[in-house]
């Protein structure tokens, strides 16, 4: 009985010690954890920190280049919506006028080449008019060096196409030699316009003030 007695209590003081022992191992990794997780949270805010300086000077950099920019960008976005506006106003205009006005305007043009094209014989390409009306216009002009006349595409007068302008119409003069060629088409009148009275054009679109 006396042994059985002894037998329980070394078993409590067994069961006691590793108690004990459990629990300065268990503070111990507590302590340990503690330690790694305050070392991480430091680690993060110092990379937290970082990341935001980062960014706040990326920003800086990216405000500064977009301030540079804006003026320029501003300035481009005027000239193209001033040119738009001018341009549709054109359109406009043209489309309201009927294909004996556009040839008047045409037969304008053909006044000044007369002087270098006076006493030669003339071939005509027209395009975008009516044959019939345009020829009878060349000979009013030309009389008898009118030497021929003839239809063309569209296609021929691409080269000088304005951006915008929707017409195409126009007839090219030739000497019968080639040495002469003269292309009068709507699109010269545009570009005439454009580079001549684009600032009043503007104006006079706009009621005297342009867009800021």
């Amino acid at each position: 009985m006396e042994e059985l007695r002894s037998t329980e209590v070394l078993d409590k003081e067994i069961r006691a010690d590793s108690t004990k022992k459990a629990a300065r191992v268990l503070s111990e990794a507590q302590k340990t954890a503690a330690s790694l997780i305050d070392g991480v949270e430091a680690r993060l805010e110092l990379a937290a920190e970082a990341a935001k300086k980062a960014s706040q000077e990326k920003m800086r950099s990216y405000e500064k280049n977009l301030n540079a920019s804006l003026p320029l960008e501003k300035q481009r976005c005027l000239v193209s919506f001033v040119y738009n506006s001018v341009i549709e106003s054109m359109n406009l205009y043209f489309d309201s006028l009927d294909a004996e006005k556009h040839l008047e305007i045409i037969g304008t043009m053909i006044e000044r080449t007369k002087k270098i094209l006076e006493g030669k014989k003339i071939n005509a390409v027209v395009v975008g008019f009516d044959k019939t009306a345009a020829e009878k216009m060349l000979k009013d002009k030309f009389g008898e060096n009118l030497a021929g006349c003839s239809e063309g595409k569209e296609i021929l007068l691409r080269d000088e196409a304005v951006k915008g302008f929707s017409r195409r119409e126009g007839i090219i003069l030739s000497t019968d030699d080639s040495k002469i060629k003269c292309r009068l088409t709507l699109d010269e009148i545009i570009k005439e316009m454009l580079d001549e009275k684009s600032e009043e054009l503007s104006l006079a679109l706009f009621c005297g003030r342009l867009p800021e």
